[in-house]
């Protein structure tokens, strides 16, 4: 299947094939399994916007909560206890942070509390500019048991990890970044399949079965590694896909082969996916040769092309190559 392509422009200034993939899985589950709800602020109109067929088709399961982030998110915790699998609207990861005492320290221990298996999946996304938006959470929640955390950077890949959210016990907070280009992501990348697995990674092989490098990265920082390198070059760039579980095996049997990791990962360096994978690394292997790049400890500024800049770009990606 591919998704039917959406016009480029939004009042929302968005992308929109990752978006309508994840509406796609969301809706496809809801037909499937009648205890999957929808709650969040303005649930009706951001489902409207995002995904017509759903409120369409399922207009007694969308439910619009008060403006509280915390609230609604025990709201969902005690939905599960009863039976229903909630998906929670944050709207962006920057709101996330009032909802930390009822993700980190309710949500995540419910399973292990009542020795039951309940579902809760939060759904949020990534803007740009800030200083109190554009921020990007994700490492924060890979340190509390309990919680997965997946960030698609494709449309084929936010559809099948949504399907697999929506069936995996425990909280799964599941990502969206606004900032990936629809025009940059190929036709195979737009056709959305079956599945996919937590903690499975995705290899792109340039060259031979012997890399000189290999490059870990995940969501927007995918599309700027492939637009920086294209084909050329004899790497292996592996997409993580699910930043929690993580994939070592995959990473493990790359960096084998080509002796040299280069993790390049689009939220703070300081204490992120990427000094876990570092660490691991160079515990595990300590042949390899490992460098990282990511976005400095700082406040974001309010214009967005300067939040732009804090990220990695392709000229430091190809930089840190050639010096390699």
């Amino acid at each position: 299947m591919r998704l039917v392509e959406q016009p480029k422009k939004s009042p929302f200034n968005r992308n929109h094939l990752i978006r309508d993939a994840i509406g796609e899985a969301i809706h496809y589950e809801m037909g499937m399994d009648q205890s999957i709800h929808i709650f969040g602020e303005g649930a009706q109109v951001k489902v409207h916007y995002d995904a017509p067929d759903i409120e369409r088709d399922f207009s007694n399961r969308v439910h619009t909560l008060p403006i509280s982030e915390d609230g609604n998110t025990n709201f969902a915790v005690g939905a599960s206890l009863l039976g229903v699998k909630p998906v929670v609207d944050i709207i962006t990861a920057d709101f996330l942070y009032r909802a930390m005492d009822s993700i980190c320290n309710t949500a995540a221990k419910q399973n292990f509390l009542r020795g039951e298996q309940s579902t809760i999946v939060i759904r949020s996304e990534f803007l740009t500019a800030g200083p109190t938006t554009g921020q990007r959470p994700e490492a924060l929640f890979t340190h509390i048991p309990g919680l997965n955390v997946v960030v698609p950077s494709t449309p084929r890949d936010a559809y099948g990890l949504m399907l697999t959210a929506l069936g995996t016990p425990g909280v799964t907070l599941v990502f969206e970044d606004r900032e990936i280009r629809d025009d940059l992501i190929s036709e195979t990348d737009q056709r959305i399949e079956g599945r996919i697995g937590l903690g499975y990674a995705l290899t792109r092989r340039n060259g031979n079965a012997t890399p000189d490098l290999t490059i870990v990265t995940y969501g927007l920082m995918r599309q700027v590694v492939e637009q920086a390198l294209g084909p050329m070059l004899n790497l292996d760039i592996i997409d993580l896909r699910s930043i929690y579980p993580i994939d070592w095996m995959e990473i493990k049997a790359s960096v084998r082969r080509s002796r040299g990791l280069l993790i390049i990962e689009p939220d703070v360096q300081y204490g992120g996916v990427g000094a876990e994978t570092a660490a691991t690394i160079a515990e595990e292997m300590p042949h390899v040769r490992v460098k990282r790049l990511g976005a400095p400890r700082a406040t974001i500024p309010a214009s967005k092309s300067l939040h732009e800049r804090m990220l990695p770009t392709e000229e430091q990606i190809i930089d840190a190559i050639r010096n390699w």
